[in-house]
Order: C-alpha cells, then sequence, then structure tokens
C-alpha cells in the first residue's frame, strides 16, 4: 500500500481491494481538543477503543461520524483510521505510562451503522441506534445503551448494564453490578456473579438468567416451545407470567420457598427443599427455576 504523509495525516491510496484508508493520527497533548468529521457508509461500522474516560455514541441521520473530546495526559496519539467499511479509532497510550487521565470521546453516527467499542476503565453510553449489532466491553465500567438493533452483546467486569429498547438477540454480563433490561425479546441471556438481573420483556424464544448472589426479576411471556432457565444460588427468583401461559414448570429450592399461582408446590420426599412440577396446557414451553437458598415465586398477571 502507498502511503503519502502530510500534516500528521496519513492517506494510503487504494489497493488492489479498492479499500481507500484514511488514518489521522492526532496529536496527543494534554487537554487537546478532538473535532474531526469523517464520510462513513450510513451501515458501516465504527469501532473505538479507549482505555480510560468515557464513550459516549448519539446518532444522527448522516452518512458521516463525528468525533470530539479531550485527550487526557499519558496519551501518545488519538488514531482514526477510516475505511470504505466504516471508521475506526483508538486512544494509545504512552509506552510504560501508568498514570493516564480519562480521554472523554463524544461521537455522533449513523444511526443505522453498528457498533463495537472496547474500554478499561470508562463508561459506555450508546441512544438512538437501530443497527445490525452493537457490542460493547468494558472491564470497569458502566454500560447504558438505548437503542433498537437487531443484536447486542454488553460486557462489564465491575459496572452496571443498563439497556432501554428493542433486541431480538442479546446477551448481558457483570460480575460486580446490576444489570436492568427493558424492552428485550426473542433470545436473551443474562448473568452476574453480584446484583441483581431485573427484566421486562415482551416474547421470549430462548430465555438463560444466572446470578450467584442477587436476585432474578423477571417479567416476560414465553412463547409456544420456548425455553427459559433461571439460576440463582444466594438469591430470589420472581417470576411474572400472563395468566394465560402456557407451559412445563420445573422448580426447586434447597432451603427457601416456592410461591406460585401455576400448580402447588410440595416438600422433597428425601431430605431438604420444596420442589414444583406442573403442566399448564398443551404448550410445549418449558420453564426451570433452581435457587440454592433463596425463594422461588411465579405469579400471574
Amino acid at each position: 500500500m502507498m502511503t503519502r504523509t502530510y500534516k500528521g495525516i496519513s492517506r494510503a491510496l487504494p489497493t488492489l481491494l479498492g479499500v481507500f484508508a484514511l488514518s489521522a493520527p492526532i496529536a496527543a497533548v494534554s487537554g487537546e481538543e478532538i473535532d474531526q468529521t469523517l464520510a462513513m457508509p450510513a451501515d458501516g461500522l465504527i469501532a473505538v477503543e479507549n482505555v480510560a474516560g468515557s464513550v459516549e455514541f448519539v446518532t444522527w441521520d448522516r452518512a458521516e461520524v463525528q468525533i470530539r473530546g479531550e485527550v487526557g495526559s499519558g496519551v501518545e496519539e488519538v488514531e482514526v483510521t477510516s475505511t470504505t467499511s466504516g471508521v475506526q479509532v483508538r486512544v494509545i497510550n504512552r509506552k510504560g505510562e501508568h498514570r493516564v487521565a480519562g480521554t472523554d470521546l463524544h461521537l455522533r453516527i449513523p444511526e443505522a451503522a453498528r457498533v463495537e467499542a472496547e474500554t478499561v476503565s470508562a463508561d459506555i453510553a450508546l441512544s438512538g441506534s437501530r443497527g445490525e449489532r452493537v457490542i460493547l466491553r468494558t472491564v470497569s465500567g458502566d454500560l447504558e445503551v438505548e437503542a433498537k438493533p437487531q443484536r447486542i452483546d454488553l460486557h462489564t467486569v465491575s459496572g452496571d448494564v443498563e439497556f432501554e429498547g428493542a433486541v431480538s438477540r442479546s446477551v448481558f454480563e457483570t460480575v460486580s453490578g446490576e444489570i436492568v433490561i427493558v424492552g428485550a425479546a426473542g433470545e436473551i441471556s443474562a448473568s452476574t456473579v453480584s446484583g441483581d438481573v431485573s427484566l421486562e420483556a415482551g416474547e421470549v424464544t430462548q430465555g438463560r438468567f444466572e446470578a450467584v448472589s442477587g436476585d432474578l426479576i423477571l417479567s416476560l411471556s414465553l412463547v409456544d416451545g420456548g425455553r427459559l432457565a433461571c439460576d440463582s444460588m444466594s438469591g430470589d427468583v420472581k417470576l411474572s407470567l400472563p395468566a394465560s401461559q402456557q407451559a412445563e414448570f420445573t422448580a426447586q429450592s434447597f432451603s427457601g420457598s416456592i410461591h406460585t399461582d401455576f400448580g402447588e408446590s410440595g416438600r422433597v420426599s428425601k431430605g431438604p427443599g420444596v420442589v414444583l412440577e406442573h403442566r399448564e396446557g398443551e404448550s410445549g414451553a418449558k420453564i426451570r427455576l433452581e435457587s440454592f437458598s433463596g425463594d422461588i415465586s411465579i405469579r400471574s398477571r
């Protein structure tokens, strides 16, 4: 690939594959403002990497990405690369630099763009996206999304996860934090070690929810043939279903109780624990709920 460089901007000429790239390293002076706008496909990929600070995405009706922010101390450069498929933004720290002030990035992106972002110690927020997919990952930070993508994956180690909108395939994960989901449907998976999972969903085809030290508080309906599995080690499982819900129910708590509007629970024949086994209607849907030391509640609405 042939490259020309001038005024800190590296312009790559078209390759045999027909890919045109514009790579623009931005001088990394502490406190310097970033303000750059680049053309990108309306449904292209915007990918961001940042170590510390924050990343905020807001959509607009242009086939462009606008990047604004302030460079934190300890940053070598902010590298912006544009190709025919989208735009990548990377905040690169100086080698050996351990004391880094956060870089806050604010991006305006096309509504239909695919979004991927990865940070170490930084919150990520996104609003308005209707693209094919959204993938956000951070080690220490909160994830907050208001969007209607086709697929979403949100992962953090230490932080809360919040989603509101509509999506038919979703994964939500945190180790230490709360998960709040409003508007998901279809295939949903959510897991946390220390924190609660709260869900208000539409029709679910496949649902998998796990918490070690936290409650599962779920409101949904399960389609015919759907599957729902909920496991909590030391928290309660609270499930709200339509009064017309048909399914095969299996629930068990080792040292807690079971309260249900669907069938009747009973004691385990041998050893401690309470169990529920009940079929409501002729649906092929299956619901399995388990808690080791928490209560299980299944209520109709």
